[in-house]
Parts: structure tokens; C-alpha cells; sequence
């Protein structure tokens, strides 16, 4: 029986790193076909080629090199003998990267990003497993429509749930809400669920000049003040208990909106989303009156995402609601 074609894709981070005597640390180093040269067991899995898209440590990665990963999966997957794709991504910001490429790519063919904790100079690196195990999962035609996955650890999860919730321990990604949507080992991979609340937006560009302002007690309006001087495109708040803010920074999103930014709800905490209950000036439903959107179950990082993504395609806020509304709930 004929092996599937699984396509590698290089962008660099922790799993290419190696250590340079002359900057005192580990840099993104290895080339994609490095990483897949220790790894002689996916002959046994897949037919494997190897894409460099990028190599740098992923909190170096720019928008522009993340939206750029697009096209390149969607040329790579647009050959009809490629069963799917494995990204290696550094795994500071992967959950971004994989997020964008689950609305901007389009396909129904599997992408797995991956990654590691461990540099690759280690003697004992988690990277070339983990590369195994992402090329199995992407090998795998129970893989097809699940969206973009990510998976280090022998854990599987949807790009639109899932966060890094630890920087040094192997299992480093969770789910927000959901859980992993299946697990993989040397015997294959078993999915459990499928990913719900996915969206496809069909966009050129994204506009990246969105920022996230965090609520802590005692906060003033200053970083808003800050975005309307600059006329940013995006707001996203992420605000305490179930989405609620002070009287300074309701000010702030309420002269956020009325200088015509949109301005997205949301919360600082790890699970769950906002919810109505509280009706003082700075509560989420005084948000909401005022003209913000809801971020939903997603997070401020994701919210962040999708909004870039959306304010590619449109301005209108009953359309960016409705966006938002179908991929955050």
C-alpha cells in the first residue's frame, strides 16, 4: 500500500535551536531537513518533503512572516499527492500561528504544528518525537477536516482552543475549555472530538495593528488614550471576573468606540467566557451597550487573531459581531 505524502515545514524556535558561544544562548539554528534528518523513522510513516519557510525563534516572529506561512502551506497542500503538512514552530507563539492558519488556510487537508521544550543540541531533545508523532497524526485520513492541530507531548488539540499554559515541562500546551481533541503514540493517533466553532475568513492581508490591554485593579485609561492617538485598528479587552472593567478603563473603550476603533470584550482569565449580570458603567453588559463585541470562549491572544483577520474583509460592526459570534459563541 502506497505511503501517504506528508510535507514538513519549517519556521524555526526552540526545537532548531543550538547554542552560540557568542551570544551566550540558544538560537533558532537547524534547517527543517536538520530536524528531519534525526528522525529516520518517518520513512515508515509517510514519503516526507521539506519545506523552509523560516527559522527564528518564534517571539521573534512577525506578522507578515506568520500570514506569509499561509501561502506556503496553501501551495504545498495544493499538490494533490500531499496528504497533509507538519508545521515546527517555536512554541512561544505557535498558538497564533496555528490559529491563523486555521482561518486563512481553507483546506480540508490536516496541518499539525509542533514543536519542542528541549533545544535540539540536548542529548535528549522532546523535538524529533514530537515531529514523529505531528507527521503520524497529519498521515492519518481520520485527520482530514479537523482544522489545524497542534500537538507536543503525545497530546492533540484544536488551534482554536488551545494555549501554552507552561514554559518548561513537555505537556506545555492545554485547552481553554475543551480539552485535547485526541492523543497520539508509537501505536497511532485517536481523536476524540471534533473541533467546533471553526471559521474560514478568505482574506489578502491582515491588519496586525490590534493590541490587547489587560485589566488590573486599579488601572487607568492611559493605554487607551495611547491607541486613539494612534489610531490603531483594534481593541481587545481582556477584563476581570466575567468581562467587567473600573470607570477608567470604561472611559477609555468608550472613547475607544467613539473615535471608531472597534473595541472586542473579553477576559483575562484562563477559561470560560464573559457573561451579563452586572450593570454598573464598566461592566460587560455596559461594554456592550456602548458598542464592544464579545470575544466569546476565546481568548485575548485569539480574540487578537481573529480580529486581524476580520478587520481584513470588513469594518462594519454588525458584521464583526456576527464574525465573532460564530467562531467565539
Amino acid at each position: 500500500m502506497a505511503k501517504p505524502k506528508i510535507c514538513i515545514v519549517g519556521t524555526g524556535g526552540t526545537i532548531a535551536s543550538r547554542y552560540d558561544k557568542k551570544l551566550g544562548g540558544h538560537v533558532s539554528a537547524a534547517t527543517a531537513q536538520d530536524l528531519v534528518s534525526v528522525v529516520p523513522e518517518l520513512q515508515d510513516v509517510a514519503d516526507i518533503e521539506v519545506v523552509e519557510h523560516s527559522n527564528i525563534n518564534s517571539a521573534l516572529m512577525d506578522t507578515p512572516t506568520a500570514f506569509a506561512l499561509r501561502d506556503t502551506l496553501r501551495r504545498v497542500l495544493a499538490d494533490e499527492a500531499v496528504a497533509g503538512a507538519v508545521v515546527t514552530h517555536g512554541t512561544a507563539t505557535l498558538e497564533e500561528s496555528a490559529y491563523l492558519m486555521d482561518l486563512t488556510v481553507g483546506s480540508e487537508k490536516p496541518i499539525v504544528f509542533t514543536g519542542a521544550q528541549r533545544n535540539a543540541d540536548e542529548k535528549d531533545p522532546d523535538g524529533p518525537r514530537n515531529i514523529l508523532y505531528a507527521a503520524m497524526i497529519a498521515a492519518d485520513p481520520d485527520a482530514r477536516g479537523r482544522g489545524v492541530m497542534v500537538s507536543l507531548g503525545s497530546q492533540i488539540h484544536a488551534a482554536r482552543d488551545v494555549t501554552k499554559i507552561n514554559p518548561e515541562v513537555l505537556t506545555c500546551f492545554g485547552a481553554r475549555d475543551g480539552g485535547p481533541i485526541g492523543a497520539v503514540s508509537k501505536y497511532g493517533a485517536v481523536f476524540l472530538s471534533m473541533p467546533q466553532r471553526r471559521v474560514h475568513l478568505e482574506v489578502d492581508h491582515v491588519r496586525d495593528n490590534v493590541h490587547i490591554i489587560r485589566m488590573g485593579q486599579g488601572g487607568n485609561d492611559l493605554l487607551f488614550r495611547a491607541c486613539i492617538a494612534g489610531k490603531v485598528d483594534g481593541i481587545v479587552i481582556e477584563g476581570t471576573g466575567g468581562g467587567n472593567v473600573n470607570g477608567p478603563f470604561y472611559e477609555g473603550a468608550c472613547a475607544a468606540l467613539e473615535a471608531g476603533i472597534p473595541v472586542i470584550a473579553g477576559l483575562r482569565l484562563s477559561s470560560g467566557a464573559p457573561h451579563l449580570g452586572k450593570g454598573y458603567p464598566g461592566s460587560f453588559q455596559s461594554l456592550l451597550a456602548k458598542g464592544a463585541i464579545s470575544s466569546g470562549y476565546l481568548s485575548g491572544i485569539k480574540a487578537r487573531i481573529l480580529l486581524m483577520v476580520a478587520l481584513a474583509s470588513t469594518n462594519e460592526r454588525e458584521q464583526l459581531k456576527a464574525i465573532f459570534k460564530a467562531a467565539g459563541g
